[in-house]
Order: C-alpha cells, then sequence, then structure tokens
C-alpha cells in the first residue's frame, strides 16, 4: 500500500482506501468539577455511534444558555475529547458560563458530506426534544430547569464553521421550537472554490493550495468539485425571506483561510444577514485551539462570551 494523501498529525489515506489516524493525546470527561468545570459524554445515535461531550460551569444560580460547538478537523478528524480542543472549551464554559455541547461527529472519508451536517442536526434535535421535554433519555444537565432553551447558539471552528453554517440553514428553514436559536459563531471558516483568491495564488501557496483541494476531495460527495454548494457557499444563493440569526464570523490576519472568511462574510452582508466581523491581526488558523495562553485566545473568549450575553 502507498499513501496517496496526509494531512499531518490528522490523518493518512492509502492506495486501497484505507485510513489510518494517529493517535493523539486526549482529555477524559470528568464530572467532578475540574477548573470550574465538570464534562461527561453520552451517546445520541447507538447506531451511528454519534456522541456529544457535554461542558457544565459550577455554582450555576441561573439557568444557563446552551451552546452547540461543531469542532474542526478538515471533516477527516479530531473529537472534543481532544486535549486542546477540550482544552479550550472548558474555558469558554467557565467565561460565558454557557452549557456546551460538543458534537463527535462521524468523520470522512468514511462518511463524506453531508454525514458531519446531518449527525450535528441530529444533536439540535436531540437537544429541541429535551427543551420540549420529550427526550427518550433525560440529560440532566439538559433539563429545563438548568438549560435556558431560549437562548441557543451555534459556533465552531474551521470545518465546525462550515457546518455551523449549513446546520443554521437546516434550522432557519424549519421550526425547531421551544428551542430558540439566537446567533452562529463561526471561527475560520473553511470554504472553497475552483477558482483561486488573490491569497491562494503564487508557488510559496500550493502546498497549502493543495492541501485544501486534498480534503475537499476526500470529504465531499464523491464526483464533487469545490463549487458544490457544501465548499461554496456562493454557488447557492441563500432562499428569498430566509434568515439567520445574527453571525459572528472571526478571521485571524496570518491564516491562509482569511480571505475566503471575509468573502462569506461579505456574502451574508449582501444577502441581508445581520452579520459582524472579528480580526485577530497576529492569529494563525485555529490560533485560539492551538495556544490556550495567547492574549487572542483571551480576547476571543471573551468577544464570544459578549455575543452570547447580548443576544
Amino acid at each position: 500500500m502507498e499513501v496517496v494523501g496526509e494531512i499531518a498529525g490528522l490523518l493518512k489515506l492509502y492506495s486501497d482506501g484505507s485510513v489510518l489516524r494517529p493517535a493523539h493525546p486526549t482529555t477524559p470527561a470528568s464530572s467532578h468539577f475540574t477548573h470550574g468545570v465538570a464534562s461527561k459524554d453520552v451517546v445520541i445515535n447507538p447506531e451511528t455511534g454519534v456522541s456529544v461531550r457535554i461542558f457544565l460551569p459550577e455554582t450555576a444560580s441561573q439557568k444557563l444558555p446552551v451552546l452547540i460547538h461543531f469542532h474542526g478537523g478538515g471533516f477527516v478528524g479530531c473529537s472534543p475529547a481532544f486535549v486542546e480542543i477540550h482544552t479550550f472549551l472548558q474555558s469558554l464554559c467557565k467565561t460565558a458560563r454557557v452549557i456546551i455541547v460538543s458534537v463527535d461527529y462521524r468523520l470522512a472519508p468514511e462518511h463524506r458530506l453531508p454525514a458531519a451536517y446531518d449527525d450535528c442536526t441530529e444533536a439540535v434535535e436531540w437537544i429541541r426534544k429535551h427543551a420540549a421535554g420529550r427526550a427518550e433519555t433525560r440529560e440532566e444537565w439538559l433539563l429545563p430547569s438548568v438549560a435556558d432553551f431560549s437562548r441557543c447558539f451555534l459556533a465552531g471552528e474551521s470545518a465546525g464553521a462550515n457546518i455551523v453554517y449549513h446546520v443554521g440553514l437546516r434550522v432557519a428553514d424549519v421550526d425547531v421550537s421551544p428551542l430558540s436559536v439566537k446567533g452562529l459563531i463561526a471561527v475560520h471558516p473553511f470554504f472553497g472554490g475552483e477558482e483561486k483568491v488573490e491569497s491562494e495564488k503564487g508557488q510559496e501557496k500550493e502546498e497549502f493550495v493543495e492541501k485544501c483541494k486534498f480534503v475537499w476531495r476526500i470529504g465531499l460527495p464523491v464526483g464533487s468539485s469545490r463549487d458544490h454548494p457544501f465548499c461554496n457557499p456562493a454557488i447557492s444563493p441563500l432562499k428569498p425571506g430566509l434568515k439567520l440569526q445574527s453571525v459572528l464570523v472571526v478571521v485571524g490576519g496570518k491564516d491562509g483561510h482569511k480571505e475566503r472568511g471575509v468573502m462569506w462574510y461579505e456574502y451574508l452582508r449582501s444577502c441581508g444577514q445581520e452579520a459582524e466581523l472579528m480580526e485577530e491581526e497576529n492569529g494563525g488558523h485555529v490560533y485560539h485551539i492551538m495556544l490556550p495562553e495567547f492574549e487572542g485566545t483571551k480576547r476571543l473568549i471573551h468577544r464570544i462570551s459578549n455575543f452570547v450575553a447580548e443576544h
């Protein structure tokens, strides 16, 4: 067997179609409060194996907003248990004082898009059933006496920000009451397209461009180009009258994905959507996951906290 494609630290794809994901340090969930936050893993679909990791801040004296999180990893890797992701969500949970439900969705290429969208939409529905008092197995951290389902947010980074958009579209198009999605938080959104943008041109960018092409080739439905709506949102205009909730778009000044993130923000604005843009000038891609002590990470946590408080 030969390696036909690789994303360092996340995945190797072999010529026979088999996949190897290198071992990565993880943090086990703990129902005991650590650094002011407890966590637990819950399987929401035994047939697919899809689960969520729930984070609960300590000494909650009032009902808490719910933030549904979708992790990054190019649709092909990572999980809420990864040390870096768990650490960030723990900090965000404590500072923003929100219940976080992070979805461990199925990964490509074994499960190509829209599998991740389906799994994350299923997680929203699972939470909605708790809001409506119709959950088959009630999760105590998501009881109406604990969770404020009138203030729900979808958040994610990189591929997870892409999922935020597509799940947000699905949620906006159906009645999910009594769950009320108040905002979308898209950090370093991962989009693409067949035509190169300015930041993708030049020989020095070829490695970055080829890596993105590979991720989309094994993540999109078989035979799809990068002008598929899952990858290039401008290809499929928003339905007339469809309104997303307020969108916070976050980009990094040193992130190769910045230009496409700004383009998406401008596209949303051109469609009449309420959106705001935050740029961390010295931030690279998913800096908030990789650099927990970076001042930009602390600024992002506070910005997300304020966004939740404002809505």
